[in-house]
């Protein structure tokens, strides 16, 4: 099996537009540039930058390469704080033997100090207008927002009163009473101090920005201001990987809606240079597991198989082109490796154009993860069931959804007919009984899959491949797979406004306890969509099937405990609190 990351080894053939991202990184004349690695999940994003940073650590010339991956600080950092301090600390490393570089770079991260603790309000202004530090809202929530609006009570002022004691000491020691400081005059200062470090380095530097799109609006929003205002000074290379239409998606929803030109306008002054990682062709996949194969069997011959199948993919337009019996030669003829390559050239094409697949890399390793477990699995019982026949349905599962594959195995487990509605249509002998109805919308996409070899004529041949991919699969069939009773349940409790609706509570009593816990997933799925500051759609639902199972309580109760409760919508909060949800304020 193949770890589920990003590669430092080129099985895609990224590496041209790798060296195209350094060779723009690091170009004086261009500096600074911030570069866009566009695509979407599990296309190689993160590989390319991999491939980047390699390039450039054998460019000769030694540029300082920072990486921030944006997700990590999710939840638990100010955004433009958290990737100054990362460049901070990094500048004080590298001029640690330069004293007077040491110096501004030491100035340099006390501004960032500041900077923070401007982040710690949401409204600055605001607080200190009321006599209130930075950091209020952090720990009191809307108090303030509540008692200007004319809604706050008792409670919200002593939220401020409690909030003033207790980052008293916090913003203090952020922020000094030396001087005036002013934001204007700090942006300023910090952008000179910064352009004065990286000139006395005479070295150019590159921060990758890994993971953007993982991360919520205004996450996203901050990590891009903090390179737009803050960072982007001579000398300088930024590279953030990301899924445009999530950015996008994050300008749109933190700029409230703005139209689509300005979030346009807005990527594109952020963006300067956007690249796109390649679509892959049909040849690309072939190759890419074809590596991934030699890996696992001849890993000691990996790199000169690499570089044949480079080199054949990058002078594939003169009809360059590889074959199994090359490749298998070239890596010394393992054992198994051979019938590996052989279901690599089956399953290429399917791969490639399935709507679901798309010659998506991750999904590809993650399927070809699942059949080589299978197989494993099987020699285990001592099962004899070929890789290529679980590389088929696999391809199956992928393609379809749970109660598309439930309905295939149900055919090859029960119906000895079965193989009339398997079998390619030239070896098709009587008429062709009508399709489950779980398979209809799929009908294209069982067409060609009739046609992938190895071809499936008798269904009770199957039975021993079957019966291992369902007990594998088990799990994710059970979570995306609802009855239609479960279906009907999860419609009505998004939509119930009140925990002591009636109707609501007899959908939850009715609904099969084997069902409590997935029908809660997918309310939990709909609940992370929402803004918790306001009152949050099918909240109420949630309350209601919480308390007719232990299992969909403790799921509710692992969402909810990944939340900003501080932040939260009142009436919420309370719901939650007297639903034993979250406990009670002391």
């Amino acid at each position: 099996m193949w770890r589920d990351s990003e590669s430092d080894q080129d099985f895609l053939n990224f590496t041209e537009l790798a060296d195209q991202i350094a060779t723009l990184a690091t170009s004086p004349q261009l500096l600074p540039v911030s570069i866009g690695v566009f695509g979407t999940w599990g296309t190689g994003k993160s590989t390319v930058l991999a491939l980047a940073e390699k390039r450039l650590l054998i460019s000769g010339l030694d540029p300082i390469i920072i990486k921030f991956d944006a997700w990590l600080y999710q939840g638990f950092d100010d955004a433009k704080a958290a990737l100054m301090e990362v460049v901070a600390d990094r500048l004080l490393n590298e001029t640690a033997a330069k004293d007077t570089l040491y110096q501004k770079a030491k100035g340099f991260a006390e501004r960032v100090n500041y900077f923070r603790a401007l982040g710690m309000a949401a409204d600055f202004g605001i607080g200190m207008a009321f006599g209130v530090p930075p950091g209020l809202l952090t720990k009191a929530g809307g108090a303030i927002t509540s008692l200007i609006a004319g809604t706050g009570g008792a409670d919200d002022a002593e939220a401020l009163k409690d909030a003033r004691k207790t980052v008293g000491a916090t913003w203090s020691e952020l922020v000094g009473p030396k001087k005036e400081r002013t934001p204007p005059k700090e942006i300023d200062a910090f952008r000179q101090e910064f352009g004065e470090i990286i000139e006395g380095l005479e070295r150019p530097l590159v921060l990758f920005i890994d993971n953007l799109d993982r991360c919520l609006p205004d996450v996203a929003i901050g990590t891009l201001e903090a390179i737009r205002l803050f960072l982007f000074i001579q000398g300088t290379a930024f590279v953030i990987a990301a899924d445009e239409d999530m950015v996008r998606h994050s300008v749109s929803k933190h700029f409230k809606d703005i139209n689509s030109r300005h979030v346009n306008d807005y990527l594109d002054k952020v963006i300067q240079v956007p690249m796109r990682v390649p679509q892959v062709s049909n040849e690309d996949v072939r190759a890419y597991m074809y590596s991934l194969f030699v890996e696992l069997h001849a890993p000691s011959r990996l790199a000169d198989v690499q570089k044949y199948l480079l080199d054949a993919l990058q002078n594939s337009w003169s009809g360059k082109t590889f074959s199994k019996a090359e490749i298998n030669s070239l890596a010394g003829s393992p054992t198994d490796l051979l019938d590996s390559l052989s279901v690599c050239d089956r399953l290429a094409s399917i791969l490639t154009t399935a709507p679901t697949i798309g010659g998506n890399p991750r999904i590809v390793k993650r399927l070809l993860n699942a059949i080589t477990l299978r197989q494993s699995l099987a020699r285990s019982r001592g099962m004899n069931v070929d890789l290529a026949t679980l590389a088929k349905l696999a391809v199956f599962e992928r393609s379809t959804d749970g109660k598309a594959a439930s309905a295939l195995y149900r055919l090859v487990m029960e119906d000895d007919k079965g193989g009339l509605l398997l079998c390619p249509d030239a070896k098709l002998k009587d008429k062709r009984p009508e399709l489950p109805v779980e398979w209809k919308g799929y009908e294209e996409f069982i067409t060609s899959w009739r046609e992938m070899e190895p071809a499936f004529e008798d269904a009770k041949s199957l039975r021993p491949a079957a019966f291992l991919s369902r007990d594998v699969m088990a799990p994710s069939f059970a979570r995306t797979s609802l009855s239609d009773t479960a279906m009907n349940t999860l419609a009505a409790l998004l939509l119930v406004n009140s925990v002591n609706s009636p109707q609501g509570k007899k959908l939850a009593e009715d609904l099969p306890p084997t069902d409590r816990r997935v029908v809660m997933g997918e309310i939990v799925a709909h609940l992370r969509e929402q803004d918790f500051s306001k009152s949050p759609s099918g909240i109420h639902g949630a309350i209601i099937l919480a308390q007719s199972s232990t299992d969909a309580q403790a799921e509710l109760k692992t969402f909810v405990g990944g939340l900003t409760i501080s932040n939260m919508h009142k009436a919420t909060k309370y719901l939650l609190e007297n639903a034993k949800i979250i406990e009670g304020e002391k």
